[in-house]
């Protein structure tokens, strides 16, 4: 059968009889734990308990052991036929592929995968096996892989936070022109548009007010890029907003929500209490993919508490999280890319896009709120 011979851990000698060893062991490891429970059950001498317990953490190692041992062997292997003679049946001149080899050893082809995890693993397999004697338990190769995964998983956290650190790099100070959006022009598309303009609570015409400007401002964004639109959750003006005419190199994808407990707001009695905003979500037709590593930052319910006087800084009574910025700008821009506020209002989405080194310019109409945008660091325009 396929000569592959190992020499360590007293295991045998070859694939086929690893093979062997671990469907016979996995069979052996069962009927001990069985006894284990009959033991637990009838309330036999600890001492017997003990012995069994340490026959199947002894069965349990050499299985993981043999099956390390397959993943190595196998790992090797190319998918389809090719030159190596070492993987021959005795007998028989004709290389094997994987897929042959695989169905010949009784298994099948994701058990294989699994061995190959473990065998790129080892550490993690002896951390498993030193825990699992610690805790008076055995070690199973679910276990081991559970381990991969969550290490797995940490380490692609620890590189996602370092991209998103990498990203602070301060660039020059954000431009705020004290204009009418509706009356200026943008010398060139930018990459993100991204705003919070007054909401129907604060204007007399909703569906007036979005067309003076929604049409224009999308326009002036790249068809490789993205906006974010910040809106209030009043049915009249979701309607206004979802019914406005758009440009044709943009879409409208999805209505994120942004959610927040810090804040009560209104308290009316013939209706729930709010505690959301809407965020309509756009992209050009040519934009790339989100970038977006931390999969708690990409749902759809950004659920970040409203900025606090009491505890920070609050400048507008409808002033976002920088936090929230902050994710939208790294998910859709990239440093030294163009983002455009045409309602910069104290200046917090221009700031937090100068923070991560992204070139910010916006429009404010109201003298006094663009007063406090250049005391937090915007400059006039």
């Amino acid at each position: 059968m396929n000569e592959v011979t190992v020499t360590t851990n007293n295991l045998p000698a070859n694939i086929d009889d690893l093979s062997k060893f671990v469907l016979i062991g996995r069979e052996k490891l069962v009927a001990v734990r069985a006894e284990i429970r009959a033991i637990d059950k009838v309330g036999l001498a600890e001492e017997v308990r003990r012995q069994k317990l340490e026959e199947a953490q002894a069965i349990s190692e050499a299985v993981l052991d043999a099956e390390v041992r397959i993943g190595e062997l196998m790992a090797s292997v190319p998918k389809s036929q090719g030159q190596r003679t070492d993987l021959q049946l005795v007998g028989n001149d004709a290389p094997k592929s994987k897929k042959q080899i695989i169905k010949e050893m009784g298994f099948e082809e994701t058990q294989i995968k699994r061995f190959e995890t473990l065998a790129k693993n080892k550490d993690i397999v002896e951390q498993a096996k030193a825990e699992a004697r610690q805790n008076d338990d055995i070690v199973s190769r679910s276990l081991v892989l559970n381990m991969v995964k969550s290490k797995k998983k940490e380490e692609q956290l620890e590189q996602a936070k370092q991209h998103i650190m990498e990203q602070n790099r301060p660039t020059t100070a954000p431009k705020i022109f004290v204009t009418d959006c509706t009356k200026a022009h943008l010398k060139e598309k930018c990459d993100l548009l991204l705003t919070d303009p007054p909401y129907s609570t604060d204007v007399d015409n909703i569906e007036a007010f979005v067309d003076s400007w929604l049409y224009k401002a999308l326009d002036g964004v790249k068809d490789t890029g993205f906006a974010y639109i910040f809106i209030g959750a009043y049915p009249k003006e979701l309607k206004a907003y979802l019914n406005a005419k758009i440009p044709k190199h943009m879409e409208l994808c999805q209505q994120l929500i942004w959610t927040y407990k810090n804040t009560l707001g209104q308290n009316p009695k013939d209706r729930y209490k709010q505690n959301y905003q809407s965020c309509l979500f756009y992209r050009g037709v040519n934009a790339p993919m989100l970038d977006c590593p931390l999969t708690a930052e990409q749902w759809a319910v950004q659920e970040i508490n409203a900025p606090d006087g009491r505890q920070g800084d609050r400048y507008h009574a409808w002033q976002k999280p920088m936090e929230i910025a902050e994710r939208f700008i790294r998910h859709s821009t990239k440093v030294g890319d163009t983002v455009y506020d045409p309602f910069a209002c104290t200046g917090t989405f221009l700031l937090a896009s100068a923070k991560l080194g992204r070139k910010a310019f916006g429009c404010e109409i109201d003298p006094d709120n663009a007063a406090i945008a250049i005391e937090r660091g915007c400059v006039y325009g």
